[in-house]
């Protein structure tokens, strides 16, 4: 359900097309709810059909004229109307977590690997988020303060991102460096 948000948020801040919106995703919102295209392009169809997008025809020289959709006064109605309920807080699933709490059936070089890996992985999507944060901030003033709350969810991230990295470098200093590391630590310490 929340996808459907997501698209007349999106839309919301700028009409599009879905290629627009598909690279407008991928920027944001991808970094907390996931989507594929093909379910997008089937939210913008069921969107429009239900009357809470418009969509206008610009013609293109050699190419298909460009879909454009915009949010209509009923589409604006319904996501004021969602915004407006309460939503449910969501538990973390991270499936790296579970290998941890199985933990000791692995070596410590196989933990110390597989967590140096996700580590890695953070670090580059803190560059991502930080990168993107410049990218906020280098914008007009009036566009900052227009989406300040939609920037919230990227600060977050950012947090989110740097907690990782800690905690991830705090437990790569105390894993044990033999073989048979895995088994002999508890999971909770």
């Amino acid at each position: 359900m929340s996808l459907r948000f997501a698209v007349l948020t999106l839309l919301d801040i700028e009409p599009g097309s879905g290629y627009d919106l598909k690279r407008r995703f991928e920027r944001s919102v991808s970094y907390f709810w996931s989507a594929s295209h093909q379910q997008m392009y089937r939210e913008l169809h069921k969107l429009h059909a239900e009357g809470l997008l418009d969509c206008t025809e610009q013609p293109q020289e050699g190419r298909p004229d460009k879909k454009v959709y915009s949010l209509t006064a009923a589409g604006r109605s319904a996501l004021a109307e969602w915004a407006a309920k309460p939503a449910a807080a969501q538990k973390i699933r991270e499936p790296f977590l579970i290998q941890l709490f199985a933990g000791h059936h692995l070596s410590g070089a196989q933990v110390r690997a597989e967590l140096e890996r996700h580590l890695q992985e953070h670090r580059q999507m803190l560059a991502t988020y930080e990168a993107q944060n410049q990218r906020f901030y280098s914008r007009p003033p009036e566009q900052q303060q227009r989406l300040w709350l939609a920037h919230q969810p990227l600060l977050l991230g950012i947090e989110t991102e740097k907690t990782w990295i800690r905690w991830a470098e705090q437990l790569l200093e105390k894993l044990p460096e033999q073989e048979g590391a895995g088994g002999s630590e508890t999971v909770s310490d």
